[in-house]
C-alpha cells in the first residue's frame, strides 16, 4: 500500500499513507466528489448534532464503505474513539493485519 502525500507530493506508504486515506474518507463530505458519490462521511455534518446510536450507525456505515472501497481487501472493525470532533480512532484489519489508527 502507497501512494502520494497530498501535501508534499513525495511518495509514502504502510501506516503513514493507511492514515492519510482514512482521513481523506473522513474529511470528505459524503456525496461531494461527483465521479465517486460514495466516498467520503458524514462526519462534519454530525459534529454539532446530539450523538445518538442512529447517528453513530450512520458515521460508522459510511466510514465503513469509504475505507473497505478505497483500500482494498480492508475491513473496519469499529470505531474506538471520537474526541470534540479533532481526533477519530479507528480499528480496522487490511488482510490478516489488525490496525488502530488515529486520524
Amino acid at each position: 500500500m502507497m501512494g502520494m502525500d497530498e501535501r508534499l507530493g513525495t511518495l509514502i506508504q504502510g501506516e503513514t499513507w493507511l492514515r492519510q486515506a482514512v482521513r481523506r474518507a473522513v474529511r470528505t463530505p459524503k456525496g461531494s466528489r461527483p465521479m465517486v458519490r460514495w466516498f467520503g462521511t458524514s462526519y462534519l455534518a454530525q459534529l454539532d448534532r446530539a450523538i445518538t446510536e442512529a447517528s453513530v450507525l450512520e458515521l460508522t456505515g459510511d466510514l465503513a464503505d469509504s475505507i473497505e472501497r478505497t483500500i482494498p481487501g480492508t475491513t473496519l472493525r469499529t470505531v474506538v474513539n471520537q474526541r470534540n470532533g479533532e481526533e477519530l480512532e479507528i480499528a480496522f484489519t487490511v488482510g490478516t493485519q489488525n490496525i488502530r489508527i488515529g486520524v
